[in-house]
């Protein structure tokens, strides 16, 4: 679940309205397939397994592609659902064992952790962003505010702090929803 995604995606990708259980009316990117992307990731992929003596196979490749067409968050759980339902001889061990492969080889990073304690998942590399999460209908809304990353390095700074990686996640309970 997503509100927006990463200026790459916008660009291949067509906008649609999508109307949340709270009222809220959202517009949401439907990627096209971006096939020099999926080289990229591929290559990338490849690389990382064969640095770490493991074996690329093609049921690895394609768990790795369902994952990855997905545009917006995905828990653990949600892509077990999404390889199963296209491949159900491929078994929930397997699926998890390469969700963490694809975050050892940063094509996919943990993102946050949603309202119910469940890690959810993203593609790494996207544009950096922050989260806010609705606690009424569970929808992940990214966010990018340079006051709010400046404030943060100002702190950091004034604390002999330097900042190497943040998650900013704001939890919230939707104004449409009171309506």
């Amino acid at each position: 679940m997503v509100a927006s995604t990463s200026a790459h995606e916008k660009e291949s990708s067509k906008l649609e309205r999508k109307r949340l259980p709270c009222g809220r009316s959202i517009q949401v990117e439907r990627p096209i397939k971006n096939i020099e992307l999926e080289k990229k990731w591929n290559l990338q992929l490849r690389d990382f397994l064969t640095e770490q003596g493991l074996k690329y196979t093609e049921q690895r490749w394609k768990i790795a592609q369902l994952i990855l067409d997905h545009t917006g968050h995905l828990s653990a759980q949600e892509m077990i659902d999404r390889v199963r339902k296209q491949y159900p001889d491929i078994g929930v061990a397997t699926i998890y064992r390469n969700i963490k492969v694809l975050c050892d080889a940063e094509i996919l990073k943990e993102s946050l952790v949603n309202e119910s304690g469940t890690t959810v998942y993203e593609k790494y590399g996207e544009d950096h962003h922050d989260h806010m999460v609705c606690l009424d209908c569970g929808e992940i809304f990214e966010f990018h505010d340079p006051q709010i990353e400046s404030r943060q390095n100002q702190i950091a700074s004034t604390m002999a702090f330097k900042p190497v990686t943040h998650k900013h996640v704001i939890y919230a309970h939707c104004e449409h929803a009171k309506k």
